[in-house]
């Protein structure tokens, strides 16, 4: 069962008070004082659902009771209700200058003041309701702008990823982010192109160093003592400053860490993969070279061939005419001997020809294999 409402009855004429108490027992609990003062100190030590105040008392009236609680921001602004005699215009203007929510003439009939209290509590319910609903949406609201801050801190991380030409750019740009999280915090790094540790404090010690490599072993996200870790193939970062009393942050934080990790870890296999294609691309290139350099041999050992095969068949066709003088053979013998000699000479050098053109076809061959430079 709900506790009953608790009612502060603040009233220096002790009839009035038990009757009206006796009148409100039923429904809630009431708590009678008979002074502004001991209505203060009964305040201070607990909230009432709703007061009751008389404004003509001694010492200080109901107004002062009244303007000393709203005025104390400390004090929830529980509904107040003034009980006076006093029933002019002017009266019920300072109830409400005072911050009374409402103002009954006396004597007040008690349906009317079970009325008046009901709604003044309902109105008091719906305001801390309110309230609560509004506080609730404004932390939502922080929560959503601070988790879009830190996503747009991931995003800045992934554009500058880009810009990022090798791991030590890459690692520093982790630590420059996270630094913006106020994190203390180190990263290690490991691909084809070895592997690099670094701490918010410059290069990490050896035991540090072999934490992060170990950590690899563990779940991509891995608490421990005042750490978080979070590792993918290639790299893994350490936050060293973790509060574990702020849940939500602890929470955001995880999540952007991942995707941070992710990312870089993305950007490390576009780098090795670049440094292979660059890799390739020279070894392709320094064979197309030493290609070009062969042909350009094989061309210079053709031409010279080609010098010597025709002085060959020169010196030959010389030889051959000299000993027809001292030969004995007929005029057409000779001709046909000196023909034969002639196609055997065009013969070889269209050989030659030959192997001219399969080199022009080579170098074509090696002008389609041109391919451009490869940049991360």
């Amino acid at each position: 069962m709900n506790e009953l409402p608790i009612i502060l009855l603040v009233e220096d004429d002790d009839f009035a008070a038990k009757v009206t108490a006796t009148l409100l027992a039923s429904k809630y609990v009431v708590h009678h004082v008979e002074n502004g003062q001991e209505a203060l100190n009964f305040v201070a030590h607990q909230t009432p659902d709703l007061m009751l105040l008389d404004v003509s008392m001694p010492g200080l009236s109901g107004y002062e009771v009244c303007r000393t609680l709203r005025n104390d921001p400390a004090i929830e602004k529980f509904p107040i209700i003034f009980l006076s005699g006093l029933i002019s215009e002017e009266d019920r203007l300072a109830g409400f200058e005072a911050g009374g929510d409402d103002y009954l003439s006396k004597p007040v009939s008690a349906a009317e003041l079970q009325q008046k209290i009901s709604l003044s509590l309902k109105n008091y319910a719906e305001r801390r309701s309110m309230k609560e609903d509004l506080s609730n949406t404004f932390a939502t609201a922080m929560t959503a702008m601070t988790s879009a801050a830190d996503m747009g801190t991931v995003f800045q991380f992934l554009q500058a990823s880009f810009k990022c030409t090798d791991y030590d750019a890459l690692s520093h740009e982790v630590m420059k982010t996270l630094a913006s999280y106020g994190a203390q915090s180190s990263v290690q790094i490991r691909g084809q192109s070895g592997c690099i540790s670094i701490s918010s404090n410059g290069p990490c010690s050896p035991l540090e160093t072999s934490v992060l490599a170990n950590m690899a072993k563990h779940d991509r996200l891995f608490d421990f003592s005042s750490c978080l870790s979070c590792s993918y193939e290639h790299i893994t970062i350490i936050i060293k400053n973790i509060d574990r009393n702020d849940a939500d942050r602890h929470g955001r934080l995880r999540d952007n860490l991942a995707l941070l990790a992710e990312g870089a870890n993305m950007r490390i296999d576009a780098l090795d993969s670049s440094a292979a294609l660059e890799k390739e691309q020279q070894a392709l290139t320094q064979l197309i070279t030493n290609t070009r350099q062969t042909l350009a041999n094989i061309d210079q050992h053709h031409r010279q061939q080609r010098i010597d095969s025709k002085r060959i068949f020169e010196n030959l066709q010389v030889d051959f005419e000299r000993r027809m003088l001292t030969i004995g053979i007929t005029v057409s013998q000779e001709d046909e001997l000196s023909e034969l000699i002639t196609n055997a000479c065009n013969q070889s050098l269209a050989l030659y020809d030959q192997g001219q053109s399969i080199e022009v076809h080579m170098k074509k061959l090696l002008e389609q294999l041109e391919v451009p430079q490869i940049h991360p």
